[in-house]
């Protein structure tokens, strides 16, 4: 998600400093006012929404900003100015091509929802009843879809688990995820995820740096 936000900042610095050409002839003043743009994005995603979900908005600020730092060296030529254009859109482009063949579908499983496979259901009950299991575990669910199991243990009781993000890295599908306290009632927070594919070797990664191993 942050990727694809500094990237969209990217595109957004240059529309605004295209912009700049019907008002503004010198390239100081042109780079000086989308600096201006990304520095008041990040000063709202700080105090405006704030926290995490400003995070996002903050990140997009870089990008605009990075949009006026290479037009303070390359602004000054017409052809140094063609050459960021097109790098940075053909840039954009491709990477949102990658990232649309190696994308993952997912979805969050429902604990109420009745599962086929290997035995999922009796494991969230596990989890409750031995609150002290952490890491994640992998199972087999409906016309062979893949389903991971997470759960955080008791030290984490009365939190929540939002997934932000599944993407694959070669070998490695990589899940990427946000806990936070909302006295949720379970012992040991759990999330169950469902996947069209999984790759052999499997990353859970939280917004905090916490790495999840798998159960053994």
């Amino acid at each position: 998600m942050f990727e694809w936000m500094f990237l969209i900042g990217l595109i957004i610095g240059l529309g605004f400093y295209a912009l700049t050409y019907l008002f503004v002839k010198e390239n100081v003043k042109k780079v000086v006012i989308v600096l201006i743009i990304g520095v008041l994005t990040i000063l709202g995603s700080i105090f405006v929404i704030g926290g995490f979900e400003g995070m996002p908005f903050g990140v997009l600020g870089l990008g605009i900003i990075t949009i006026s730092i290479l037009f303070s060296f390359f602004g000054k030529s017409l052809l140094w100015k063609k050459i960021v254009y097109t790098f940075l859109i053909l840039f954009v482009a491709l990477y949102g091509a990658f990232s649309y063949f190696n994308q993952v579908d997912y979805w969050i499983i429902k604990k109420a929802q009745p599962i086929t496979g290997d035995h999922l259901d009796s494991y969230f009950q596990q989890l409750q009843n031995n609150a002290e299991i952490q890491g994640y575990k992998t199972f087999t669910i409906l016309e062979g879809n893949k389903g991971v199991v997470l759960s955080l243990g008791s030290k984490m009781a009365g939190s929540n688990i939002e997934v932000l993000d599944v993407e694959e890295q070669g070998d490695t599908t990589l899940i990427k995820i946000r806990t936070f306290y909302n006295s949720s009632p379970e012992k040991n927070p759990v999330i169950a995820i469902g996947l069209n594919r999984l790759q052999p070797e499997i990353v859970i990664m939280d917004t905090n740096g916490t790495t999840y191993q798998q159960v053994k």
